[in-house]
């Protein structure tokens, strides 16, 4: 099965997205009363703005 994601971006710029989308979706979470998966989707944010900082470091060598 094909991937639909579009290519070309960066692994700091997929963290970001996916960091903003999480905090999207545990907004809609808690207007549901969801305050578990919002937690959880909290959490997932953190992580994926932790692997942005990461990849925003990351640097290769020339050659």
């Amino acid at each position: 099965m094909a991937s639909s994601f579009p290519t070309g971006f960066s692994p700091a710029e997929t963290a970001r997205y996916t960091e903003e989308m999480l905090e999207g979706l545990s907004r809609i979470a808690l207007r549901q009363g969801q305050s578990l998966l919002a937690h959880l989707l909290d959490l997932a944010a953190v992580e994926a703005k932790i692997q942005g900082s990461y990849a925003d470091q990351e640097t290769e060598l020339p050659g």
